[in-house]
C-alpha cells in the first residue's frame, strides 16, 4: 500500500505568491509551480516501518490547456548551494526561479547538463506573457523573437529583468549614446521608456502618446496647447518638434540643433540674405539670443510671432539710451513718447517697421528708404522717399498750396530744394512725437553734433514764425500777396 505525504504548505505558499505577483500567469502555469514545490512521494511496505529514503522531487511540466500534463523528474532543485544559488540572490527574480520551478521553461537534462527549452524562444515567454498586439511598429528585438536581447530569463539587478542596471544602459547595448552636453531630462535619468515603448507602438521610433508634437505634449503641454490655440503659431511646432530640437542631447540650450539664428535661417533664408547683405545691422539679430530675442519660437498672439506688440517689443530695448553697432548714441524713447501729446501716425499705430527695417538695411538708422538727417546735396524728391511713401510728394513742388507757404510760395519746396541751405524733413519735424502742431520740433541736432539748436517756432492765425540759428527770425503769411515780413 502507498502512503502519500501531503504537499508542503511552503510550496503552496510559494505558488500563491507567484500568482499574486504575476496576475497574467496562466492557471496551468500556476498549478505547475505548486506541484513543482510539492514534497516527494514514495511507497513503503505495510508490515515494515518506513525507512528514511533520499528525497526525489517530482516536477510537473504542462503544455497550454487542454494538452495533457507531462511529468519529468529533476534530481534536485536547480538553485541549491552547489548549482545556481546566485539566481535567487539578485534584486529581481523571475517567478519560476523564485518557486524553484525551472521545468516551467526547461525540459529534463538531455545529457551534459543541458536542459533544453520546452518551446522555442518566443513561445517560451508567451506561455506566461501575453504577446498581444504591439502596434504598427515593432522593436527589432520583438520582430526577431529575441526577448533575451533585453531581458535576463532568470534574475536581474534592475526592473523588468533587464540585462543591464537601467533601461538606458540596456538600450545602449544596441543604440549608441547621444552626443551633446545639453541632455533631455528622461535621457539623463536613464528612462528611455518615458518616451519609447520597448516592444511596439503605432508611431515611428516607438513613441508613446502619438507622433510628433502629440508625443512631446505629454510633458510639454503648455507649448503644444499654445500652437493649437494662439492666433499665430510656428508651422514646424504644429507638426514635428524634431525640426528644431534634438530628442536626446545637443550642444545648444533647449536641445536646439544649432544656434538660434543658424537654425532659423534653414527655413528663413530670405532673412539670412538680408542680414548678410546689410550695410547697417540691428544688434539683437547678431548678439545675445538672436532671433528669439524678438520672436516666440512656438506660438504668439502677435503677428510675425513677436513676443509682444511691436511697439512694446521695440521699447523693451529703447526705454534707455542705446549705443548702436556703429557707435551712434540712440536716445531713450519710452519716456519722450509717453510724455508728448502728439505722436507720429506710425507710432500711434504701433508700427515701428513702417519706417525701420528690423533685421538689417542699407540706410542709416535702419530706415526703409532715403531720408537723410543731413541732406546729401541738391535735394530731389527721391532723397526723401521714406517720408513720401506716406506723405504726398507734391508737398515739395513749387506750386503746391501747402499750409507752409508765404503767399503763393511753397516753403517746403524752398527748404527741401535749396542749393544753398538744403534741409531734410527731420531738420524741422520731430520724427516720433512732439507737442507742437505738425510735429514741428523745438530743437534740431545736426549729424555729428550734440548741440540741440532751438528752432523757435510759433504759430500765428495766418501762418507762423521761427528764429533758428540757421537764419534770422522770419515769419510767413499764407494770405499775404507779397510774402511775409521779417
Amino acid at each position: 500500500m502507498l502512503r502519500v505525504r501531503a504537499i508542503s504548505v511552503r510550496a503552496l505558499s510559494n505558488a500563491s505568491a507567484v500568482i499574486r505577483r504575476r496576475p497574467r500567469l496562466s492557471i496551468a502555469a500556476a498549478a505547475l509551480l505548486a506541484l513543482a514545490g510539492a514534497a516527494a512521494v514514495w511507497a513503503l511496505p505495510r508490515s515494515a516501518p518506513a525507512p528514511a529514503p533520499a528525497p526525489r522531487a517530482i516536477l510537473v511540466s504542462t503544455e497550454p490547456e487542454p494538452r495533457p500534463v507531462r511529468v519529468v523528474t529533476f534530481a534536485e532543485g536547480c538553485t541549491n548551494a552547489r548549482c545556481h544559488a546566485d539566481m535567487t540572490g539578485r534584486a529581481v527574480v523571475h517567478a519560476p526561479i523564485a518557486a524553484d520551478a525551472c521545468n516551467v521553461c526547461h525540459a529534463p537534462d538531455s545529457g551534459g547538463h543541458v536542459y533544453p527549452l520546452l518551446r522555442d524562444k518566443a513561445a517560451t515567454c508567451e506561455a506566461c506573457h501575453d504577446a498581444g498586439s504591439h502596434g504598427l511598429f515593432q522593436h527589432k528585438a520583438m520582430s526577431e523573437e529575441a526577448c533575451l536581447a533585453c531581458h535576463d530569463p532568470h534574475a536581474s539587478s534592475s526592473r523588468a529583468l533587464l540585462i543591464a542596471d537601467s533601461a538606458s544602459q540596456t538600450c545602449s547595448k544596441c543604440h549608441p549614446p547621444a552626443q551633446g552636453h545639453v541632455r533631455h531630462k528622461p535621457y539623463v535619468s536613464e528612462q528611455c521608456d518615458a518616451c519609447h515603448d520597448p516592444h511596439g507602438a503605432d508611431n515611428k521610433s516607438l513613441l508613446l502618446g502619438g507622433p510628433g508634437a502629440d508625443h512631446c505634449g505629454r510633458c510639454h503641454l503648455p507649448e503644444v496647447l499654445a500652437t493649437q490655440t494662439a492666433a499665430h503659431s510656428h508651422r514646424d511646432a504644429e507638426g514635428s518638434c524634431l525640426a528644431c530640437h534634438a530628442p536626446h542631447a545637443a550642444d545648444h540650450k533647449s536641445l536646439l540643433l544649432a544656434q538660434p539664428r543658424d537654425l532659423c535661417v534653414v527655413c528663413h533664408s530670405d532673412v539670412c540674405e538680408t542680414v548678410a547683405g546689410a550695410a547697417v545691422s540691428h544688434d539683437p539679430v547678431l548678439k545675445g539670443e538672436q532671433c528669439v530675442t524678438c520672436h516666440e519660437p512656438h506660438a504668439s498672439g502677435h503677428p510675425r510671432m513677436l513676443r509682444a506688440s511691436q511697439s512694446d517689443l521695440c521699447l523693451s530695448c529703447h526705454d534707455k539710451p542705446v549705443i548702436a553697432a556703429d557707435g551712434r548714441n540712440i536716445p531713450e524713447l519710452a519716456t519722450s513718447l509717453a510724455s508728448q501729446p502728439l505722436v507720429h501716425g506710425a507710432i500711434s499705430a504701433g508700427d515701428c517697421s513702417a519706417c525701420h527695417t528690423v533685421h538689417g538695411g542699407t540706410h542709416s538708422r535702419l530706415l526703409r528708404d532715403l531720408n537723410p538727417a543731413v541732406p546729401l546735396g541738391p535735394a530731389e524728391t527721391r532723397n526723401f522717399a521714406l517720408c513720401f511713401s506716406c506723405h504726398d510728394p507734391r508737398l515739395a513742388e513749387a506750386g503746391a498750396a501747402t499750409q507752409f507757404r508765404d503767399g503763393a510760395r511753397n516753403l517746403h519746396e524752398v527748404h527741401l530744394r535749396s542749393t544753398e541751405r538744403p534741409h531734410s524733413c527731420a531738420s524741422c519735424h520731430s520724427i516720433h512725437a512732439g507737442n507742437l502742431p505738425r510735429l514741428i520740433a523745438k530743437t534740431v541736432r545736426f549729424e555729428g553734433s550734440d548741440w540741440a539748436m532751438p528752432i523757435g517756432f510759433s504759430l500765428t492765425a495766418e501762418g507762423g514764425r521761427c528764429g533758428p540759428g540757421c537764419h534770422e527770425p522770419l515769419e510767413y503769411n499764407r494770405r499775404s500777396q507779397n510774402g511775409g515780413v521779417k
